[in-house]
């Protein structure tokens, strides 16, 4: 490859619903360029077994462009193919929701670069749309139902009737399904089954509809706003009630304040996690961002800032150990892979490209408890929800060509 530099292509939502979360990730994308260029962080970390030493990649500089998806994924695929054709990235990450990180990799594998994805949990994108191409270190809704089902009996047992509200798309439905099988092991009744469209800000009525419901805890499988708006129309309609919302984050947390107390979920990461790479991250965050925000709440990283780091790290590991640019070599030095992203030994698995990893279990702090930006306690050590390349999203995986 010719040229001094090359150049990363990060298409993440900086603006709309998912926007909190996308602005994240390019926290997390552009820590990783510098230390992939200037050292620090966990390039240089003893803990962290990877070739990178700091110096970019192959001796050529990393640059990157960003693009903004606004949460859509007509835009995302647009994006895409414009930084691919305008840009030449030799790699693209992102896709801050799961239809936005469907479209990425879908012009990822049209064009034959390889895609690192970001917050997107739908089962398909290592499912049945997974492609050689395209991998994930973010868990996905089987793996986040699986890990909450043993909290949520010790929680509040396992004879409970509860209502679900599921975001109206592939996700959501999914999302609902792995949440109906997990609670269903438990002895756990649903009794009231909605759905809601994305983008829904008005959850008044769906409260009020829940008044005439004998119920014991809510399921939101709600992402983004979503969720905000129906933890605090919920809140003050049944201001004790049992909320678990699956899919949790940093992001939801503090726009939600007061409304994601005692509320049980999952989280990509958390700043409580006390291993030497979670440390490393964590501080090496703070120290790059809280400067110019004059905060340590907002200089404090979410999950979203994790997984866009850590992928950019695996992608670069990757190039180094094949020793070229070639996608395919790196793709080899990807599949298998075992490593340490500060939550204990996991796996980029060859059959399907998802990484087998550790979930973090937690539940929301009160709005006194967040006034340093960490807004969820840990419930226990994070859960290992390994799962058969013959079994689950992975079934209806197939890798054989783009």
């Amino acid at each position: 490859m010719s040229g001094e530099s090359v150049t990363f292509g990060f298409n993440v939502a900086s603006s709309g619903a998912y926007s909190t979360a996308g602005k994240q990730e390019i926290r997390g994308f552009k820590l990783a360029v510098k230390h992939i260029n200037n050292g620090g962080g966990w390039v240089t970390s003893e803990t962290y077994e990877s070739p990178l030493d700091g110096d970019g990649l192959l001796g050529k500089d990393v640059e990157f462009a960003v693009e903004d998806t606004g949460g859509s994924s007509d835009t995302a695929r647009s994006n895409a193919q414009r930084l691919i054709d305008s840009e030449d990235v030799i790699m693209l990450a992102g896709g801050t929701s799961s239809s936005s990180g469907r479209a990425n990799q879908e012009v990822a594998a049209q064009n034959q670069v390889v895609y690192m994805s970001t917050m997107g949990n739908t089962n398909s994108l290592t499912g049945a749309d997974c492609n050689r191409y395209s991998f994930r270190e973010m868990f996905n809704n089987r793996m986040a139902a699986e890990a909450l089902a043993p909290a949520l009996s010790d929680e509040f047992g396992d004879d409970v009737d509860y209502v679900k509200i599921s975001q109206d798309n592939e996700w959501g439905r999914t999302l609902r399904d792995d949440m109906d099988t997990a609670l269903g092991n438990l002895g756990w009744a649903p009794v009231w089954d909605t759905t809601a469209q994305v983008g829904t800000t008005d959850y008044s009525q769906y409260a009020e509809d829940l008044g005439a419901v004998d119920f014991d805890v809510i399921v939101l499988g709600l992402g983004g706003l979503d969720a905000v708006n129906a933890l605090k129309a919920f809140r003050d309609e049944f201001p004790e009630s049992s909320i678990v919302l699956p899919m949790a984050s940093k992001n939801i947390a503090q726009t939600a304040g007061g409304a994601i107390e005692g509320v049980i979920g999952t989280v990509a990461w958390s700043p409580a996690i006390n291993s030497p790479l979670s440390n490393t991250f964590r501080e090496t965050f703070r120290e790059e961002y809280g400067s110019s925000t004059g905060s340590s709440k907002s200089a404090t990283p979410s999950g979203p800032a994790h997984i866009a780091y850590t992928q950019t790290l695996q992608y670069a590991s990757a190039v180094e150990r094949a020793g070229t640019f070639n996608p395919l070599e790196v793709i080899g030095a990807l599949e298998g892979h075992e490593y340490d992203a500060g939550l204990g030994p996991q796996t980029l698995r060859a059959c399907d490209h998802q990484a087998m990893r550790q979930v973090p279990v937690v539940r929301g702090k009160s709005e006194v408890q967040q006034s340093y930006g960490t807004y969820y306690d840990l419930i226990g050590d994070p859960v290992d929800v390994q799962y058969a390349c013959d079994s689950g999203p992975a079934a209806n995986c197939s890798l054989g060509g783009s």
